[in-house]
C-alpha cells in the first residue's frame, strides 16, 4: 500500500510540473508576439475548449482502460507537447498546440484524481489533500527551477525539454499504481447527467479552479505590468501561491478530520477573498506577492475536498461523478483566465481579480456539499 501511495504522490507531482511550465510559457508568449490582454485571453480559450471537450471521454476512458493506463498515455503525450509549446513559431500554431495540450491535460487530470480516489478508498483514510500537496510541490519546484534557469540565460524551450525529461523519468514508476482491476467497476452506463449534489460540488470547484487558473496565468503579468516588477521577480507571485497552496495541503487531511470538511472549505474561501483584496488594493509588488500567497493558502484545500466528496456522491458511480466535477472545475481553470483577460482589457486586471473573489465568496455558501 505504501508503494501505491508514494507513486500516486509522484504522478500528482508530475501533473504539477506540466501545468507550471504552461504557466511560465504564457508571459513569454505575450511578450514574444506582442499580444494584448484581450487577445491573450482568447488564445487561452483554446486550452479551455480542449480540456472541457475531452472530459466526458476521459471518464469513459478511465472506466474502460483504467486510470493507470490513462495516466501513462496522457503523460507521454504531455512530454511531446511541452517542447512544441515552447518552440511555437506563431500565435496560430501556439493556439492549436494549446488546444491539444488542454485536452490532454484535462484527461490526465481526470485520471490522476480517479487513481487518487481509488488509493484513498483502499487505505481507509483521507489522502486527497496530501496528493494535491504533491501537485503543488511539483508546481513550486518547477516555478523555482524556471526562475533560476531563465535568470541564468536559459530559454523557454530549454525549460520545456528539461521538464519533459523529468516527467518521463517519473513515469517509469507508473507500474506501481493500482491497475484497472482495482478501479471502481463500471455501471454499464456510458454517460450520466450530474445530479444536484454533483452540480454544487462542480460549481464550487469552478470557483476554486478559476482562482488557480487566475494565479497561474495572470499573477506574473499583474506583478510585471501593474506593479512594475522585473519579469524574473514577477514569477515570485505564482511561487508564493504555489508554496502556500502546498503548505495548506500538507496539513489539510488532518485539519479536515479535526474541524470537519465544510469548516475548512469556508475558512479557505474567506482567506482567498482576503488575499485578492490585499493584492489588488495595496499598490505594492511585495503586497501582491503576499496576497497571492494568502490566496494559495486559503484555497489550497478546496479542490482536494471537492474531489474526495465527488468520489462518494450518492446515486452516481464515481467514474461519472468525478469527471463531471473535474470538468466543471477544469472549465474554471481554463475559461476563467479567459474571463480575466476580457474583463482586464476593459476594466483593468485588478477588477478582473475582484470577479474571482466574488465567486470564491459564493463558494463559501456551498461548503456543506463536501460533508
Amino acid at each position: 500500500m505504501q508503494a501505491k501511495l508514494w507513486t500516486a504522490r509522484l504522478v500528482f507531482f508530475m501533473a504539477g510540473i506540466g501545468i507550471t511550465v504552461w504557466a511560465i510559457v504564457i508571459p513569454y508568449i505575450k511578450i514574444r508576439f506582442h499580444l494584448g490582454d484581450g487577445t491573450l485571453g482568447l488564445v487561452l480559450l483554446a486550452g479551455g475548449t480542449g480540456g472541457i471537450a475531452v472530459m466526458p471521454l476521459a471518464g469513459m476512458a478511465v472506466a474502460r482502460w483504467g486510470s493507470r493506463n490513462c495516466i501513462a498515455g496522457t503523460a507521454l503525450l504531455m512530454c511531446l507537447l511541452l517542447p512544441a509549446l515552447g518552440a511555437a513559431p506563431s500565435p496560430l500554431v501556439f493556439t492549436a498546440l494549446l488546444f491539444i495540450y488542454g485536452a490532454n491535460f484535462g484527461a490526465l487530470d481526470v485520471a490522476v484524481n480517479a487513481q487518487g480516489a481509488v488509493v484513498e478508498a483502499m487505505s481507509g483514510r483521507l489522502h486527497m489533500s496530501g496528493f494535491h500537496a504533491c501537485y503543488s510541490l511539483g508546481t513550486l519546484a518547477s516555478a523555482l527551477v524556471a526562475s533560476l534557469m531563465l535568470k541564468l540565460g536559459g530559454t523557454v524551450l530549454m525549460l520545456c525539454v528539461f521538464s519533459a525529461t523529468v516527467v518521463l523519468a517519473g513515469l517509469t514508476q507508473n507500474f506501481r499504481l493500482v491497475p484497472k482491476s482495482g478501479d471502481a467497476p463500471p455501471t454499464g452506463q456510458h454517460f450520466a447527467w450530474p445530479n444536484r449534489r454533483t452540480l454544487i460540488l462542480g460549481l464550487c470547484c469552478y470557483a476554486a479552479f478559476m482562482t488557480e487558473g487566475a494565479c497561474t496565468d495572470w499573477s506574473a503579468i499583474f506583478l510585471r505590468f501593474s506593479r512594475g516588477m522585473a519579469i524574473d521577480a514577477a514569477t515570485l507571485g505564482y511561487a508564493a501561491f504555489a508554496v502556500m497552496t502546498a503548505l495548506a495541503r500538507l496539513t489539510g487531511d488532518r485539519l479536515a478530520m479535526r474541524l470537519g470538511q465544510p469548516v475548512v472549505m469556508r475558512l479557505g474561501a474567506a482567506l482567498g477573498v482576503a488575499g485578492f483584496a490585499l493584492a489588488v488594493l495595496v499598490n505594492s509588488g511585495i503586497a501582491g506577492v503576499v496576497g497571492f500567497g494568502l490566496v494559495g493558502f486559503g484555497t489550497g484545500n478546496m479542490a482536494p475536498l471537492l474531489f474526495s466528496a465527488a468520489a462518494r456522491v450518492p446515486g452516481m458511480a464515481a467514474h461519472h461523478s468525478m469527471p463531471a466535477v473535474v470538468a466543471i472545475g477544469y472549465a474554471g481553470f481554463l475559461t476563467g483566465p479567459v474571463m480575466i483577460g476580457l474583463v482586464s482589457s476593459h476594466f483593468g486586471l485588478g477588477s478582473a481579480f475582484g470577479v474571482d473573489a466574488v465567486l470564491l465568496g459564493l463558494a463559501f455558501f456551498g461548503a456543506r456539499s463536501v460533508a
